[in-house]
């Protein structure tokens, strides 16, 4: 009861700290993300991501939207590792989609952003983007003579 004398509305509470929605798209599947992963949402997320992995049909990508995630735990990494690693055994490409510093800081602190490049729109991480050059590989240039080294 409040201090006036009337009843006290019952509050919802919510029942999932996470929003999480799946969508087949022509060139792979899309998992969007809202609220925060750590711990306690790690789980729920865990058996969405694995279920997205048993829809997408290699060589399509599986999109992970996390666009809306206002909190990324050392939880939520792991389970990003995990997914990746997953999704290299299955033969399926996982793109991570981020823009905001909630989630791009944590990956880029610990070095992950190599293993996990981020891509800044879902129609990017669909399309057929290259993956960043780390540096390592060989390119091949044709070399043409310079007429004025003798």
């Amino acid at each position: 009861m409040d201090t006036a004398g009337g009843a006290v509305s019952e509050l919802a509470i919510p029942t999932s700290l996470l929003g999480l929605t799946t969508e087949c798209h022509g060139a792979g599947v899309v998992v969007t993300v809202s609220g925060e992963i750590d711990l306690s949402t790690r789980r729920e997320l865990a058996e969405h991501l694995d279920g997205a992995l048993d829809v997408v049909s290699p060589p399509q990508p599986l999109v992970v939207d996390l666009t809306e995630v206002t909190f990324l735990g050392s939880a939520g990494l792991a389970l990003l590792l995990d997914t990746q690693d997953a999704a290299v055994r299955e033969g399926v490409t996982l793109r991570v989609v981020a823009t905001q510093r909630a989630v791009r800081r944590p990956i880029e602190a610990v070095g992950f952003s190599d293993v996990l490049p981020l891509h800044p729109t879902v129609a990017s991480a669909l399309a057929d983007v290259p993956v960043p050059r780390r540096g390592d590989e060989l390119v091949d240039f044709p070399l043409r003579p310079d007429p004025a080294i003798r």
